[in-house]
């Protein structure tokens, strides 16, 4: 007991300056979740963007004056067409939850498949039987392999579904809802984290149901893939002949370019964290250091009055220990009101971040305290007490 009451009371004869310090590693710690959930997000999407079909892959961005349709009816007819893939997209209510619905077909489903946690893609099933349709769900719609469900679109058509596989969590597929320049190209234009349900194309009569509302227009995206013979002169002939009705390119130049950014973005995030982390450590090692050297003095004191080292290394133990405890509750409330960005991470990743809080907690405050006990342990009395006296 007299131990904790010795840390207490040297925490609280710098009281103030304990509080800013706590303050400045939390605002590191502030940081550190943003460029977390940066860095995650952004190593996230390059999984989802790799997982694209690239190979004898090309993106056609029809343009506007041009319908789908027309597009394909012009292009679908060149030999070195293998197949072309279509995604239609609306907004729907699975589970009272709020979510994407992507229509996929033939194309899409045969050259792209997503990661998944369980179950099987939509290649490996073409019937249900009953006008039942075989879809794969996100995991926080929570359903389960095996599982069917009703879903509701805007033509007041009711489909049936059955769940035969899950994606992989964070949740990333195929959803093309921006244009494919390679100058503007993101992740977010053709991935979406969305809660989602992917079902393959059939006929759904009243197609209206996919038309974006009025006043909303939505990139019209074809992914045309290529037989497996073509040779780059034929490709780069094709896509002179396609110029006409989109911007075409290919997806391996798409990717390659997203990739670069991509990297680029992420090592420019990693040096403002280690910006920030040198300046909250700079700040947390001064005040140790001023800390120990008067902790020295006090415990030198406390030897001649009758206390071993041990028991003073103890008391700075608890010291530091109480100090790291206050510092993670605080990153607990911070997190608990949002300021850690934790609704944008996984349950298991917002435990390691945490778990990285903790690390960095001991380490920042640890450090210099290590340092000082040991160097106080192993000291001769008679020159501590030289420092105490200013050398005399």
């Amino acid at each position: 007991m007299t131990t904790l009451f010795s840390s207490f009371k040297l925490l609280w004869k710098r009281k103030l300056i304990n509080l800013i310090l706590v303050l400045q590693i939390l605002v590191s710690i502030i940081m550190l979740a943003q460029l977390f959930v940066f860095i995650i997000d952004h190593m996230d999407n390059i999984r989802a963007v790799n997982e694209l079909p690239i190979k004898n892959t090309i993106v056609l961005n029809v343009f506007e004056y041009y319908t789908m349709e027309y597009a394909t009816q012009q292009i679908q007819f060149s030999p070195q067409i293998d197949d072309i893939g279509k995604v239609s997209m609306s907004n729907i209510t699975c589970n009272n939850i709020a979510c994407n619905l992507a229509v996929y077909n033939d194309g899409i489903i045969n050259h792209y498949a997503p990661e998944l946690q369980s179950g099987s893609w939509l290649s490996d099933y073409s019937t249900l039987g009953d006008g039942t349709i075989p879809a794969v769900v996100s995991d926080n719609l929570r359903l389960k392999v095996g599982n069917t469900t009703e879903i509701y679109l805007s033509n007041e058509k009711e489909y049936r579904i059955a769940v035969v596989g899950i994606l992989k969590k964070p949740t990333q597929y195929l959803y093309p809802s921006g244009a494919a320049s390679p100058e503007f190209f993101t992740a977010k234009s053709v991935i979406s984290q969305e809660p989602v349900i992917i079902i393959p194309d059939i006929d759904f009569g009243d197609t209206s149901v996919f038309e974006p509302p009025i006043g909303l227009s939505i990139p019209k995206v074809l992914f045309i893939f290529l037989k497996s013979n073509v040779t780059d002169v034929d490709i780069n002939s094709v896509m002179k002949d396609w110029n006409k009705y989109g911007e075409v390119t290919p997806m391996a130049l798409l990717i390659s370019t997203y990739n670069k950014e991509t990297n680029r973005m992420i090592s420019s995030g990693l040096i403002l964290f280690i910006v920030f982390l040198s300046l909250a450590a700079t700040s947390v090692l001064s005040n140790n250091v001023i800390q120990n050297i008067r902790n020295r003095k006090l415990f030198t004191v406390y030897y001649l009055l009758g206390m071993n080292w041990r028991k003073g290394a103890v008391i700075e133990i608890c010291r530091v220990s109480v100090i790291i405890i206050i510092t993670m509750a605080l990153s607990l409330i911070a997190g608990r009101f949002g300021l850690l960005m934790l609704q944008w991470m996984t349950p298991m990743r917002a435990f390691i971040f945490y778990g990285f809080v903790f690390l960095y907690n001991v380490v920042m405050f640890t450090t210099v305290g290590a340092g000082f006990l040991i160097k106080l342990i192993r000291e001769d009395i008679s020159e501590t007490l030289k420092d105490l006296h200013q050398g005399e």
